[in-house]
């Protein structure tokens, strides 16, 4: 998704631009791509050769590793001229950023999360820059679409209402054999107000079926653009700790986060301390009753974020100008 996002602004923002993915012929977005694309039989971090033989043959002006990719294949890259960018999204990722295969070669690491969560450098990974001369990578947070300015089409019904937001991830997580978002589903049936709307994304991956009610719509998922105009409109939004966390304190919203999955508890303890989110227990009555605080008591942190987008954009703004 994040690749995609990226992909689809360098478009618009410059229509010639020739992109291309290379993708496991058996993900599943792969059928639904679209733009140009090679597919392989694995993954293409472990499709060494038939990658290096596509930029051999692609020459790219630039080639990104999205938290993926042999450090043999940077190398590749950059000896086919290529500027090459390493995107990672947590210190473990981060770490293959900094690993000598990998540093020298490359001329951005993007780390999509914030400073704060993610911890400033190191004392070895500062070292290891200085030893290999490497570009200091950059702490961009959360890529997304900008929202729009008004709501999208479908929801139309919703202008001049307010209404709560509700997301547990892409849909696959429980707790205690429950799904994470029938939890959350319950939660917003039990915060019922007149004049109060609901829109549930249940996630792709969710199997069950709920009902929708007369002050709330169900949706399996959304555009990226789509989802992030209605975080923007939203009085509050209640999500899981992952990506759309990160996104909605981006866009400054009122926000309770819960966490859904085992590696979100310490991200949302961290932006906790921020004062950027009201947390909650997966636990039905505790997300009713921090969501209540939210409404009547909405946060606007002070945080200094930045679309992660914006500097992805001014980078390929730099690399385009210097073509020329």
């Amino acid at each position: 998704m994040r690749s995609l996002i990226i992909a689809q602004a360098i478009k618009r923002q410059w229509p010639e631009s020739d992109i291309s993915f290379i993708l496991n012929k058996d993900a599943p977005y792969a059928s639904s791509c679209p733009f140009p694309h090679f597919l392989l039989n694995n993954s293409p971090t472990k499709e060494v050769s038939a990658v290096n033989q596509l930029v051999s043959g692609y020459k790219p002006d630039v080639t990104i590793f999205d938290c993926s990719g042999r450090a043999s294949q940077v190398r590749h890259a950059k000896a086919c001229g290529s500027k090459v960018v390493f995107i990672s999204q947590h210190k473990k990722k981060r770490k293959r950023g900094f690993s000598f295969g990998r540093l020298p070669f490359l001329d951005a690491h993007w780390i999509t999360q914030f400073k704060f969560v993610d911890g400033d450098l190191t004392w070895l990974e500062k070292l290891k820059l200085k030893l290999c001369n490497g570009k200091a990578p950059q702490f961009i947070g959360p890529v997304f679409t900008p929202p729009a300015a008004d709501l999208p089409a479908e929801f139309a019904q919703l202008n001049g209402h307010d209404f709560v937001l509700w997301a547990a991830g892409g849909g696959g997580h429980s707790h205690q054999g429950v799904p994470a978002i029938e939890v959350f589903y319950q939660a917003a049936k039990e915060l019922y107000s007149p004049d109060l709307q609901h829109i549930v994304v249940t996630g792709a991956n969710y199997q069950g079926s709920l009902t929708a009610t007369e002050n709330m719509l169900l949706v399996k998922s959304l555009p990226n653009e789509q989802l992030m105009t209605l975080i923007q409109h939203a009085r509050l939004v209640v999500c899981g700790g992952g990506d759309m966390m990160g996104q909605a304190i981006v866009l400054r919203k009122n926000l309770v986060a819960v966490p859904v999955a085992k590696d979100q508890p310490s991200r949302i303890a961290k932006c906790l301390e921020q004062k950027a989110i009201y947390q909650a227990r997966l636990e039905q009555t505790n997300i009713v009753a921090q969501a209540k605080i939210a409404l009547e008591h909405p946060l606007k942190h002070q945080l200094d974020v930045t679309p992660g987008l914006t500097y992805v954009m001014d980078y390929f703004k730099s690399v385009l100008e210097s073509k020329k």
